[in-house]
Order: structure tokens, then C-alpha cells, then sequence
């Protein structure tokens, strides 16, 4: 099979993340592959791999998007896909009229696969999803946030995201993580993990670790990403006295093992489709807290971790509960690795896609 994979970006995030697992099965498979986007970090996990790579622009002004417009066209004319799988909206409609105008009477099934958007965002993105032949939402909630607004069910399909088995952190390994974050051994770590964005909403966590540092001395938040608001984020946490409880840690590129030494990983988002960095956190029984976002409640509510309202202080009170209780942390734990054993495994996932591939070539 000629599979073309259309996404923004290839920068830090859990779209770009499934792009590579699912890249890398196809070429394990002996697809031919081609992969337009933007250069970015998670490029190095392709490294090696027999895909045709092209680059996208960065900025989404119309003049960009006419440009990315005319790539897709050429790059669909030169490769013949037998199908384009996108990420997300507007991209949608790039790949989407790209692959029309490069064969107008032989077009390539477009399946999407639809991650999220902000509340405001969502009647744009009904109308951009309906130009794929097929929706694929990474949780039940979104698929049901897309039907109420008026998508045709039919055109939609449910794949959660999922992660490889992860490797136990060694004694070893845990020891340097701890030396190059300066931890204490003892310490009670608790990290967030995400770009610093306002989707994220950081400041909750910092005026959690706030209120948790009271009760919870030994107690470490961690902030691991990078993104437009680090400075904004750093002066709160100067400003809340954190400055030996926070530490902001820029973008680790093994943030898996310094989720594997948490003790917590935090949510305090706006919105989610279905984190990445929450299924490591399972994979590696890591208990997750997070705010009541799409996604949390197939992951959390068979006691994997807890789920909260959008305020710093029911944060603050779940990780102090966590925290004061490490047998509830252990039993969290072991149901978060029965959860990605179940239900999130990359295998999963990607066996998930490769049927519906083969469904939308039939017919």
C-alpha cells in the first residue's frame, strides 16, 4: 500500500507522536510511505525509515496555506498514494483539495484522524471534517462532541491512541534523573507534562503546588515542555514563593522516564482529546490527576487515577490525597498498566487503523 500521512508539524505533541508509531508499522509491513509536515523533533524517530519527506510552512496565513495547498498537489501527482491519512482540521482541508486537484477523477480516500480542538473552534472543524471520507476521533467523548454538533455518524470511527510497552526504569536510570534535576532520593515528585500553552492552563497546577507545598514538604512539581508561555509561567511561580518547589525543565526528550519517576503526573487543562503523556503515565503505573477533560474519563474512572473539577484547589486536594497514600497510589498504578495492556497499546491502535485502511481501499 502507497500511504501519504499529512500533519502540520512534526514538533512535540501526541498527534505527532501517533504519526510516528503508525509510520514506523507501515514500513515494518512494507508500505511505501510518504509524510508531508512541517520539520520538527519527532523527525528523529523516522530516522532510518524509507519515507519520501516533504516539508509544509509553519504559519497558517492564507498565503501558507496556498503554498502547503500546492505541495500536497504535486507531492499526490509524483506518488500516487492509495490513500492520505491527516491529523487535525485545517490540514484536513489541505489534503483534501490537494489530492482533488492532483487527481480529480481518481481521488484517494482521505481518512482524518481527529484529536481536538478549543470549544470555540469545534463548528469550524465540523465543517472542515466533513470534506474526509472518514473521522477517525481518538476518544468517545469527541466522536460524541462531533455528533451533537451534527456530524454524520456514519463517517465516524473511534481509535484511541496508544503507546508502546514501556521499558522499567532502572535504579541506574532513576539515580541520573534525579542528579540532573537535582532531586532529593525521598522526594515526592509531581510533573505535568505538555507545551506551555494556554490550552494547558499551568497556572492551576503552580497554584496547586502552592497549597500542596504547605502540607507536603518533600513534595517536587516538575514542568516539563516548552512553548510560548515558559516566562509568564516562571514569573507566577517566582510570585507563588515556588522557586524551590518548581523546577521548569524545557523539553526532555525522555520525558517517559522522568513520568517513570514521578510519583503523579497532573493534567490542569482546558481541553484534551487524549493525552499522549496520561497513557505513558498508565503504561508505567503512574497514577494521573487530571481536570475533567475529554478522554479522562476512559482513562481515570476505573480507578487509574482521579479526575477533578477545573480549580487549582480540587487539584491541590487530589494531590495531597495521592500523595498522603501510597498503597491507593499502588493499586492506581496496577490499573492503569491493566488499562494500557486492554485497551491503549500501540499495537492496538495501530491494528485499529490498518483495518479501517483496508475497508475504505475496498470500496
Amino acid at each position: 500500500m502507497r500511504l501519504q500521512v499529512v500533519i502540520s508539524e512534526m514538533g512535540v505533541g501526541g498527534a505527532e507522536k501517533m504519526v510516528v508509531e503508525c509510520l514506523r508499522d507501515g514500513a515494518a509491513r512494507g508500505d511505501e510511505l510518504a509524510l508531508l509536515g512541517a520539520p520538527g523533533q519527532l523527525d528523529e524517530g523516522l530516522r532510518g525509515l524509507p519515507i519520501r519527506r516533504r516539508g509544509l510552512p509553519t504559519s497558517r496565513s492564507a498565503p501558507a496555506l496556498l503554498r502547503s495547498l500546492g505541495i500536497v498537489t504535486r507531492v499526490t501527482r509524483g506518488f500516487r498514494p492509495d490513500l492520505v491519512h491527516s491529523h487535525n482540521v485545517k490540514v484536513t482541508a489541505v489534503a483534501r483539495f490537494g489530492t482533488q486537484l492532483a487527481a480529480p477523477f481518481a481521488r484517494p480516500p482521505l481518512l482524518t484522524t481527529f484529536h481536538g480542538v478549543p470549544l470555540e473552534e469545534e463548528d469550524q472543524a465540523v465543517k472542515l471534517l466533513r470534506l474526509a471520507d472518514l473521522v477517525v476521533c481518538v476518544s468517545e467523548d469527541l466522536k460524541g462532541h462531533l455528533e451533537e454538533k451534527g456530524f454524520p455518524p456514519q463517517k465516524l470511527a473511534v481509535i484511541p491512541n496508544g503507546v508502546p510497552d514501556p521499558t522499567p526504569l532502572s535504579a541506574v536510570r532513576r539515580a541520573e534523573i534525579d542528579a540532573e534535576l537535582g532531586l532529593d532520593t525521598e522526594a515526592e515528585v509531581v510533573s505535568i507534562v505538555g507545551r506551555l500553552v494556554p490550552q494547558k492552563a499551568h497556572e492551576r497546577f503552580l497554584q496547586a503546588a502552592a497549597a500542596v507545598k504547605e502540607k507536603r514538604p518533600k513534595a517536587k512539581f516538575l514542568v516539563v515542555g516548552d512553548g510560548e508561555r515558559r516566562g509568564e509561567l516562571e514569573g507566577l511561580a517566582s510570585k507563588l514563593d515556588l522557586d524551590q518547589t518548581v523546577l521548569f525543565t524545557g523539553i526532555r526528550s525522555d520525558a517517559a522516564d522522568v513520568i517513570a519517576r514521578s510519583d503523579l503526573l497532573v493534567f490542569s487543562s482546558v481541553w484534551e482529546g487524549l493525552s499522549i503523556a496520561a497513557l505513558e503515565a498508565l503504561a508505567r503505573g503512574v497514577p494521573v490527576v487530571s481536570t475533567d477533560v475529554a478522554g479522562a474519563r476512559e482513562l481515570l474512572t476505573s480507578g487509574a487515577g482521579a479526575i477533578v473539577p477545573h480549580e487549582a484547589d480540587a487539584l491541590a486536594a487530589a494531590i495531597s490525597d495521592a500523595l498522603g497514600d501510597p498503597a491507593a497510589r499502588e493499586r492506581m498504578g496496577a490499573e492503569g498498566r491493566r488499562l494500557h495492556s486492554e485497551r491503549f497499546s500501540v499495537a492496538r491502535m495501530n491494528q485499529g487503523y490498518r483495518e479501517l485502511y483496508e475497508q475504505l481501499l475496498s470500496r
